[in-house]
């Protein structure tokens, strides 16, 4: 065995290496003429870096990573098919880190940004360096170089929309100097804009005005150019499957005829923007199954406007592939809310891009929104979303000194008032207790998980401005239709009985922060079936152990094209005139589709899901499950995207603190695009 793989090797018997991440630098070295063992050890960790969702490491921290990444040790939970994630050594053998870092920037292999001909890259960040692979470091050059040169860039004279004031006037009459007004102004001036903000922000709403304006500046309806050229190109992408259904939903409910605002625009207009379509960013630039993409820089993407949602989920190397994609006359849009979950790849591309909102190296293309609607009936709930967001807001509650805020959240998860006298505003925050200890680890209690079931079968108050609407569970509609035999009446055939029942599934979801465990979507849709199946089985009879039973939701884990199935789609098991299917909702508006269940692709238990999966979603009511244990994916942006979800109310489960730890742990990834963007 080599001195270095010796090296490696605690390395490798503790997890944090792969033998890839060592095999990767011990096959190039020979041809640099590389035989120090511990600097060929910071390279490894260089290849492990996007791994782990960073772009390269910075070896005087690397440590310190570890340590935050380090799990309860030798923790098993009982009655779970899986062990959690394995536990880090309490210690292992660091070089001593300034000389390690200082080291393996001098190797061979490592050069600075312009020595194509080495592996690695050694890029300076003021006090920190950071090493990458090549290959990271082009990804990052690639991304920086076509969005300084697109920002850069104002739209030609022949594209820009003629008296704008005017135009901004008629869309915003209310507000026509507003932050809506001035997100249109931006993308309609420059050929790049991006918009950032929490959920319910009007970001979408401000963009569908943008398009109904560019789709008005011509003389046909249509969207046909001035001179008679071809229509006008709109392409609506987003990361998954699901954030792109959300977002062509949001459009049609922006330009529809009975919509609030209306938008008051020519008939053939709405009827182009009601008919858009969206897609997963993987099919606006056609991805295949090697990696290549169909659109490229010598092959772009047809569309004169591009739209892009939920960007804070798009990783590096599919920024990448987009901006190389996008026409150079094109406009380019971006969507996101920087504090959410960044993506599950390597990088933390829209957090890069705008630094707070306002300073960061795109500045001068950047609008941010402050104003949340989408708590327009959960101010406590808004109050949360806004202590726990990284920019300006204007919600008068959220205090001055950003230190203070993430205990002012807190009090709003406790219910509990800042001062004696004080009214807290957390009628709509259900604090559920703390999970019961044990010998296995924290688990929920039987009546925490009675809880989290019961808006599933018996359903939940909404509260609203003038009081409360019962809204009622998916398996409480369900069991209206059984016959006292037990069967189901045929009733329950009807598409729109069935919608109705996808409907008020829709309304409410159980989110965990982990897969695994009795607090993880594994233990807790187990719980939370069992429940169900029992609330059904009063009449239903259902079989223990039946895969498919009636009133099953189940949460698709893959895209499928051949049966029109989208990764994140939920849909629930049920009869149809001729055989037992998975029905889902169909994009016309209380229709249904039903698939043959032999035709599903992967999929799982849709009762619990992991907040990363929920995102692009948003339900009426969400029950938030902590970790109950030490966790390094459990941090402020994963409780604030958890937070965000809730329209109107909010349940959570765990230890106040516990929920303290997440707040003050932030996600903190090695990148350096930002550099490069200044």
């Amino acid at each position: 065995m080599s001195a270095f793989l010796k090296r490696a090797q605690p390395f490798l018997d503790q997890g944090v290496l792969s033998w890839a991440d060592v095999h990767a630098v011990d096959l190039v070295s020979p041809r640099f003429g590389e035989r120090d063992a511990e600097r060929m050890l910071g390279l490894a960790f260089a290849v492990r870096a996007p791994r782990t969702g960073h772009a390269g490491v910075d070896l005087g921290a690397v440590a310190k990573q570890l340590d935050d990444e380090r799990l309860v040790r030798g923790t098993r939970f009982v009655d779970d098919e899986d062990d959690v994630e394995p536990a880090l050594a309490e210690s292992l053998p660091w070089p001593e880190a300034a000389g390690w870092q200082r080291r393996t920037a001098e190797s061979p292999l490592v050069g600075g940004p312009a020595d194509r001909d080495r592996p690695f890259v050694r890029q300076e960040l003021g006090d920190a360096t950071l090493l990458l692979t090549r290959r990271m470091f082009h990804e990052q050059e690639l991304v920086a170089d076509a969005l300084r040169g697109r920002a850069r860039a104002l739209v030609p004279p022949e594209a820009q929309l003629p008296d704008l004031d005017a135009t901004l006037g008629r869309l915003f009459p209310d507000e026509p100097g507003g932050e809506s007004a001035r997100a249109v102004r931006l993308a309609a001036s420059q050929r790049l804009a991006i918009v950032i903000g929490g959920p319910g922000t009007g970001k979408t709403f401000s963009i569908t005005r943008l398009l109904a304006a560019l789709l008005s500046d011509r003389r046909a309806p249509t969207g046909a150019r001035r001179g008679g050229e071809r229509p006008l190109v709109i392409a609506l992408a987003a990361p998954t499957g699901k954030a792109a259904v959300r977002m062509r939903e949001a459009i049609r409910e922006a330009t529809a005829a009975g919509a609030t605002p209306r938008l008051e625009v020519d008939e053939g207009v709405r009827t182009v923007l009601q008919t858009l379509d969206s897609m997963t960013l993987h099919r606006l630039v056609g991805v295949r199954p090697d990696g290549t993409t169909r659109h490229g820089p010598k092959h772009p993407i047809p569309a004169d406007v591009i739209v892009v949602d939920e960007v804070s989920m798009v990783d590096l190397a599919n920024m990448r592939r987009l901006v190389e994609a996008v026409p150079a006359e094109a406009r380019l849009v971006l969507l996101g809310d920087r504090d959410q979950l960044a993506s599950v790849e390597a990088g933390c591309v829209l957090a890069d891009l705008v630094g707070d909102g306002a300073s960061g190296p795109l500045a001068s293309n950047v609008q941010a929104f402050t104003r949340s609607r989408r708590f327009s009936s959960a101010p406590d709930v808004a109050l949360i979303a806004a202590c726990l967001q990284s920019y300006a807001t204007s919600m008068r509650d959220v205090p001055a000194d950003p230190a203070a805020r993430s205990p002012r959240a807190v009090d709003v998860f406790m219910n509990r008032a800042r001062a004696e006298g004080e009214r807290c505003p957390g009628e709509r925050v259900q604090w559920l207790g703390a999970p019961e200890p044990g010998a296995y680890g924290a688990r929920p209690t039987e009546a925490q998980l009675d809880a989290l079931a019961r808006p599933y079968t018996h359903g939940f108050d909404a509260l609203e401005a003038g009081g409360k609407r019962r809204l009622p569970g998916y398996a409480e509609l369900l069991r209206e239709h059984q016959l006292p035999s037990g069967h189901y009446a045929r009733t329950l055939h009807d598409p729109r009985v069935q919608r109705a029942i996808l409907d008020a599934l829709d309304r409410h979801r159980v989110l965990a922060v982990h897969r695994r465990g009795p607090l993880g979507v594994s233990g807790v849709e187990k719980a939370l079936a069992a429940r169900v199946r029992a609330f059904l089985a009063e009449r239903w009879g259902a079989r223990e152990g039946q895969r498919h039973w009636i009133g099953r939701p189940i949460l698709i884990t893959e895209n499928a094209y051949d049966v029109k199935l989208m990764n994140g789609d939920v849909g629930v098991v049920l009869p149809t005139a001729d055989r037992i299917a998975a029905v889902f909702p169909d994009e016309r508006p209380g229709e249904v589709r039903a698939v043959d269940l032999s035709r599903l692709p992967p999929h799982e238990g849709a009762l619990a899901m992991t907040v990363h999966k929920s995102q692009g979603s948003q339900f009426d009511r969400v029950s938030l499950v902590l970790a109950g244990r030490a966790s390094p994916i459990q941090t402020r942006e994963l409780v604030y995207t958890g937070v965000t979800r809730a329209k109107n109310q909010l349940a959570w489960l765990g230890a106040e603190a516990e929920l303290r730890d997440a707040l003050d742990r932030r996600v903190a990834r090695a990148s350096g695009l930002a550099a490069l963007l200044r």
